[in-house]
């Protein structure tokens, strides 16, 4: 698991980014986040990565 900072989070849309502990951006969704998490822009999160056809993606995102 990675440990990141959520650095952009919009709720009405459902999808965000993580700014990594590596200084990379990941995209999620909201079917990316583990359920009971309320996601905001700037907490903490650990999170499983992988390399999408769009590029780095997180999964099982949860509060750290």
């Amino acid at each position: 698991m990675q440990i990141g900072i959520v650095k952009k989070w919009d709720n009405n849309a459902g999808w965000g980014f993580i700014e990594g502990d590596d200084g990379e951006d990941y995209f999620f969704n909201i079917s990316n986040i583990r359920k009971g998490q309320m996601i905001r822009t700037g907490i903490n999160v650990k999170f499983d990565s992988f390399e999408s056809q769009r590029g780095p993606e997180a999964e099982n995102v949860t509060i750290f």
